[in-house]
């Protein structure tokens, strides 16, 4: 062989696909598998030939993932280094290899498997993966020589069909519980992460409890001064500020949990929820603002629903040229809060099935973590409602809430 067609048959054998579809069967150093070697004990009887080989071929050995008739210690060590391997020049020529006297045969006759084996006559044929890179070969040894008839190089053929079957199955488990085992540490390394996160914010919600009562006592004395009592426009801000600070102390006292749980759930009237929402963040906005509010009781932690409606009213807020429409409708036992603006909307119809997703963001200057309307999704969920999303006749985007009626009110 010359040195070109050399290099090509080293090419082959040291082929990156090839070797990594090799590591990917999860057999190679393995225990052996009963399948496997049912199929080596069937080509030993069938062939009458002492040994019969499922062997897998990487760049340095041949490992023997399956074995029948083998002696010792080659049973025992179950690879051989390339120097003893007849089943390498099956997966450089990527075809059978068929010798029926090893000691004449110019391709094996200096193989060390001649006379350490004691290999006479071999027929290999092909264990290829399903992208065509051959991982091995399914062969039978006889230690004295011999002339392979075609019927039984088909019979070893078929076998070897059989056998790639396996190690393909072999594969997707291992491929499997690879993934499985993969998950389980990034599962792992989440919620150590979270645990992280909750130890921190617990500290941070305890610093936190302080001044807020602080804060909500002042705000609570404001309440009875005169100069607040005598001036309406006073009143309605100290009113804003105590609805906010209760949210917000609220928000701190459960912040151990994503969510309040069922036995905080009351009837709400949404209307006036969504009202004072769209009152307390608009104050101070030059927008104009429509209100079409029809009475509608739901029940739900009310605390919940503020901050979703407030989610998506601040929202508006951020991408409204002019005007923003708000709108609490109740039609078939569901009420609907909609809120849409006239600003640029998402570029892209499909944009607004991503727009719920954790981090998404379509205008960086204005939206800073991507976070608002994935938690407002959340919340909305978690009292068995559903979100939907899409443009505007404005132009802007328009953002759906809908939860179910309270059942006496339906």
């Amino acid at each position: 062989m010359n040195k070109q067609a050399e290099a090509k048959v080293e090419a082959h054998l040291l082929d990156s696909d090839r070797l990594w579809s090799l590591a990917d069967t999860g057999l190679m150093d393995t225990p052996e598998r009963e399948t496997l070697d049912r199929y080596a004990r069937i080509a030993t009887h069938a062939l009458n030939a002492p040994v019969s080989l499922v062997s897998l071929v990487d760049d340095e050995r041949q490992f023997f993932a399956a074995s029948y008739g083998l002696e010792a210690p080659w049973r025992q060590q179950r690879e051989t280094p390339l120097s003893h391997s007849f089943c390498q020049h099956v997966v450089n020529q990527r075809c059978a290899l068929v010798v029926d006297d090893a000691r004449n045969d110019d391709r094996v006759c200096d193989n060390l498997a001649i006379s350490e084996l004691n290999v006479a006559a071999y027929a290999g044929v092909p264990l290829s993966d399903s992208d065509g890179n051959v991982l091995g070969s399914f062969c039978v040894i006889s230690d004295q020589p011999r002339r392979w008839l075609p019927a039984e190089l088909k019979l070893l053929g078929l076998l070897a069909d059989e056998v790639t079957k396996e190690i393909e199955l072999a594969r997707r488990t291992w491929l499997a519980e690879k993934a499985e085992a993969i998950m389980a540490e990034i599962n792992q390394e989440i919620s150590s992460a979270h645990q992280r996160a909750d130890e921190q914010n617990a500290g941070v919600m305890h610093d936190l409890r302080t001044p807020l009562q602080v804060v909500s006592v002042a705000v609570a004395s404001l309440s009875d001064h005169p100069l607040v009592q005598d001036s309406p426009a006073l009143a309605k801000t100290v009113d804003m500020l105590e609805r906010n600070i209760r949210q917000v102390i609220g928000l701190v006292k459960n912040s151990g949990r994503r969510f309040s749980s069922n036995d905080l759930f009351q009837c709400v009237d949404l209307a006036d929820l969504v009202a004072r929402v769209c009152e307390d963040l608009s104050t101070g906005e030059s927008i104009d603002l429509d209100l079409s509010l029809e009475s509608a009781q739901v029940l739900a932690d009310p605390m919940m629903l503020r901050r979703a409606v407030q989610n998506l009213f601040s929202n508006a807020l951020r991408f409204a040229a002019n005007r923003i429409i708000v709108t609490v409708a109740c039609k078939d036992d569901v009420v609907r809060v909609v809120v849409e603006d006239d600003g640029d909307g998402l570029p892209s119809k499909k944009d607004y099935q991503r727009v719920w997703e954790l981090g998404r963001r379509f205008d960086s200057k204005r939206s800073k973590t991507g976070l608002g309307l994935t938690v407002t999704r959340q919340l909305i969920q978690a009292l068995g409602g559903v979100v939907r999303a899409g443009p505007s006749k404005l132009g802007g985007a328009r953002f759906e809430l809908l939860l179910p009626l309270e059942r006496e009110t339906a």
